[in-house]
């Protein structure tokens, strides 16, 4: 094991986690009783690897048996945290915390943690069960034809890739495609399909904007790390980061950008939601903006007019000019007021608006900002839920 965990002065409860020295992150570690509640985060450093995620688990399993600790509970948002945890033999639902006997932790790899299959029709059976057992219905795709799997690859850019297909209402569908590699973590893929599903309930007018999902490096922005997500007006798809379904990814977009423009930062989503699950719904919004307002232009312009008397102004692109040096004072009141209630990012255009409007609502627990609450109202007056038809 190459983890060691020191405890940090002044807490007996948090450990400063180090592999040779170099510090990874830290854990806070509470034992009461028989049960022990751990909580953890990873930092970006220099050779960070997936195995040292996993014994950064291991060890501090063992630091919690050795206080007398019979059973773990796992509080942890972080993908790469939570499979190193599956890994070792904790389990559960999604965005619940993880739990296990501590005598069963590391004594087996638990089906479904670790790719397997000679061929990639058995590697695609082995991921669908596993949506299964996390409570995402799937099946296999059917496999594609030479050619359309040579121009997959090709646009792709990741090689081959596993296809399920999820059912979010009878006899309607949507495909997720992921790369074929040994370090898928199946959550990330769960979290999409359940979210997507959701959304699609929801909306199901709008459904057909988006039939596909890939996590690919289809556009330039998820190459370089500077997009997690990019909606494709054009085409009925999405494309995400294959950092939300990899382990080595994962750990690449942990690190700070060294070249290029940064990005402008998003909305974070409210505990037990994740950053997949803000993605996907950020971008999803993109397409379903689109579609409605492809038959209701009127009414989307009500919308951001509405969310723009919310903040001071007569319109949302009001807001989102007031960092112009000839802004108004309203204007520049309403943008400091987006930036602050929603993000920066959604200061970017008021399509970016919306979307992270949509993303704060969708993956909100609690009461939200008041701009966002404001969205949700509207959103339910101009596209009011309606039961999905096949």
């Amino acid at each position: 094991m190459t983890v060691e965990l020191r405890p940090v002065p002044g807490d007996p409860d948090l450990l400063e986690a180090k592999v040779h020295d170099v510090e990874i992150g830290a854990v806070r570690l509470e034992v009461t009783g028989g049960l022990a509640r751990m909580a953890a985060q990873v930092d970006p450093a220099p050779g960070l690897e997936s195995q040292d995620i996993v014994d950064l688990v291991l060890a501090t399993v063992t630091r919690a048996k050795k206080g007398g600790a019979t059973d773990v509970e796992f509080h942890c948002e972080s993908l790469l945290l939570r499979h190193a945890a599956r890994q070792v033999g904790l389990g559960g639902a999604l965005r619940v915390p993880l739990r296990a006997r501590i005598d069963d932790i590391g004594r087996r790899t638990p089906a479904g943690t670790t790719l397997r299959g000679s061929d990639q029709r058995e590697r695609t059976s082995w991921l669908s069960a596993t949506l299964n057992e996390l409570g995402v219905a799937s099946t296999p795709a059917r496999p594609s034809r030479s050619l359309r799997r040579l121009a997959t690859r090709l646009s792709g850019g990741v090689g081959d890739t596993l296809d399920v297909v999820v059912e979010w209402a009878p006899g309607r569908t949507f495909t997720i495609s992921v790369p074929d590699r040994p370090d898928i973590m199946p959550e990330g893929v769960a979290l999409t399909a359940d979210t997507t599903a959701a959304v699609f309930r929801r909306f199901p007018d709008q459904a057909n904007a988006a039939k596909a999902i890939h996590f690919d490096k289809a556009e330039h922005g998820l190459k370089s790390g500077r997009y997690a997500g990019v909606a494709q007006l054009s085409v009925p798809s999405i494309h995400l980061t294959i950092g939300f379904v990899t382990t080595e990814f994962f750990i690449q977009m942990m690190q700070p950008r060294s070249t290029g423009t940064p990005r402008s930062s998003s909305a974070r989503p409210s505990s037990p939601y994740t950053a997949v699950d803000a993605t996907v719904a950020h971008e999803l919004w993109h397409q379903i903006e689109s579609a409605f307002e492809a038959r209701h232009y009127a009414l989307g312009m009500e919308l951001r007019h509405q969310v723009g008397l919310e903040l001071g102004v007569q319109t949302l692109e009001h807001a989102v000019k007031g960092a112009s040096p000839k802004a108004t004072p309203a204007w520049q009141s309403a943008y400091r007021r987006l930036a602050a209630e929603v993000s920066p990012y959604a200061t970017t255009n008021a399509r970016e608006a919306t979307a992270e409007l949509f993303k704060l609502w969708w993956c909100r627990n609690g009461p939200p900002a008041p701009v966002v609450a404001r969205f949700g109202e509207l959103v339910d007056q101009m596209l009011p839920p309606k039961t999905p038809t096949a």
